[in-house]
């Protein structure tokens, strides 16, 4: 399985790609909302995870935008955030995610996410 993981924050980047690579995923890694973007139309995805809280273009953006250029191929969205709040899901909802990850992420909940059996 192929995804785009974008996190501004490198460790928090590195530990999650580190537990989804042990489960077989290849992940390609962007550190802000405009390098997912490209990365989506390169790699053609199966599965985005996206930080929300990013610089420049933010995850509810990038969501949008990935949505719109890919149209009905569009790869599945999985929102990742510290904000547990209605608002925040409401507007991930808006954004076109099919799933919005509450920090701390379990690996089964992430792998369940994007997909994946454990």
């Amino acid at each position: 399985m192929r995804i785009v993981y974008a996190e501004d924050d490198a460790s928090v980047r590195a530990i999650f790609t580190t537990l989804l690579v042990s489960h077989g995923v290849h992940v390609h890694e962007a550190h802000d909302g405009g390098e997912a973007i490209a990365l989506c139309r390169a790699f053609q995805p199966a599965t985005v995870l996206l930080d929300l809280e990013m610089p420049n273009i933010d995850g509810y953006e990038c969501a949008r935008r990935i949505r719109e250029s890919a149209g009905s191929a569009a790869p599945r969205l999985v929102a990742l955030t510290g904000d547990s709040s209605a608002e925040a899901r409401r507007r991930a909802e808006l954004a076109g995610f099919d799933e919005l990850l509450v920090k701390p992420v379990s690996a089964r909940q992430l792998i369940e996410a994007i997909g994946m059996s454990q």
